[in-house]
């Protein structure tokens, strides 16, 4: 006696990849960056807080936290807070350089330092 096999064929299946509304909406905002505002942006999205030096200040704030991993999720969000405060620095201190006219191209030029002192100045009043 012979037994026969029998091949089941299944067909797979095209999956499309999932677009978020979110994603979307950050796509249509990224077409209308100029070129110099896509350069930033990629910057941005390239710069990184090192995991030990997080941990580091996680620790000098509290010492029961020695042993935290990298992956907590508090690790995680301190460094997505970080890299929040100082893209918000980075803006007002451009739009700073606007308003005082600094320079004529002051979209190419970087900040310097006098500009994050006027934007702390005029966010907590003068430092002494």
């Amino acid at each position: 006696m012979k037994i026969l096999k029998k091949k089941i064929l299944t067909k797979k299946k095209k999956v499309k990849p999932v677009i978020y509304k979110s994603q979307s909406s950050e796509y249509i905002k990224m077409q209308m960056f100029t070129k110099i505002q896509m350069i930033r942006y990629g910057y941005y999205r390239r710069s990184d807080l090192k995991k030990d030096k997080v941990k580091k200040i996680i620790y000098s704030f509290n010492s029961f936290l020695k042993n935290i991993n990298s992956s907590d999720p508090l690790v995680v969000s301190i460094k997505s807070l970080t890299k929040l405060f100082i893209g918000e620095i980075i803006d007002i201190s451009k739009q700073l350089m606007f308003e005082i006219r600094d320079s004529l191209k002051w979209i190419d030029n970087p900040i310097n330092l006098k500009h994050i002192y006027i934007f702390i100045e005029r966010s907590f009043g003068k430092i002494t």
